[in-house]
């Protein structure tokens, strides 16, 4: 009879915010790529003030041993778009994947502008 006792099952779920930092954290370490509200990601810090800056622009659907990823960015004029897909997801997928062992099972990225240098350096003396 004991045998046939109901197991109770072990779970490890992530809530979203957790999702969307380590996604955001892991986004900082790529050149030229600056959150949908306009501030470097590049620039920052590990502070948890910051933590709400590092989530801006991204949204995740998270399922038991899934992870769905779309990314609102603005990226820095003349870098090259199609390489910095490419950074963004080989980061991501090696940071979820490290800490969560969660399948991502697609990354959705949205260009929403692109900023010129002069803009740049204005946003970089203002932080």
């Amino acid at each position: 009879m004991e045998n046939e006792q109901a197991s109770t099952a072990d779970a490890l779920t992530f809530e979203e915010k957790v999702l969307q930092t380590i996604v955001g954290v892991a986004l900082t370490s790529i050149d030229g790529l600056i959150s949908a509200d306009g501030k470097f990601l590049s620039g920052m810090t590990d502070d948890l003030a910051q933590q709400n800056h590092v989530t801006s622009g991204i949204e995740v659907e998270v399922g038991k041993e899934q992870v769905a990823i779309d990314l609102e960015v603005v990226v820095a004029y003349g870098k090259d778009i199609p390489q910095l897909f490419a950074q963004i997801q080989e980061v991501v997928l090696q940071e979820v994947g490290r800490l969560t062992a969660l399948e991502i099972k697609e990354i959705n990225i949205r260009i929403v502008d692109v900023v010129k240098q002069d803009t740049i350096e204005k946003i970089k003396d203002n932080q």
